[in-house]
């Protein structure tokens, strides 16, 4: 089935990386699908604090 998420790759500490594993799998989640909530629920607490980010000023 074709996705429209975009690849990308970024370097973690290998200790981070096996629990970010180890979390995922207790979830029954991915480690890439665990990484993609975290990240969205870091960006919806950012934006509670500070307001929207104002994607059409992307760098």
């Amino acid at each position: 089935m074709p996705t429209n998420k975009l690849p990308f790759t970024f370097h973690l500490d290998e200790d981070v990386l096996r629990k970010v594993k180890i979390i995922a799998k207790a979830e029954t989640r991915s480690a890439s699908n665990l990484l993609e909530y975290l990240c969205k629920k870091c960006i919806r607490e950012y934006e509670t604090e500070y307001g929207e980010i104002d994607i059409t000023e992307e760098t």
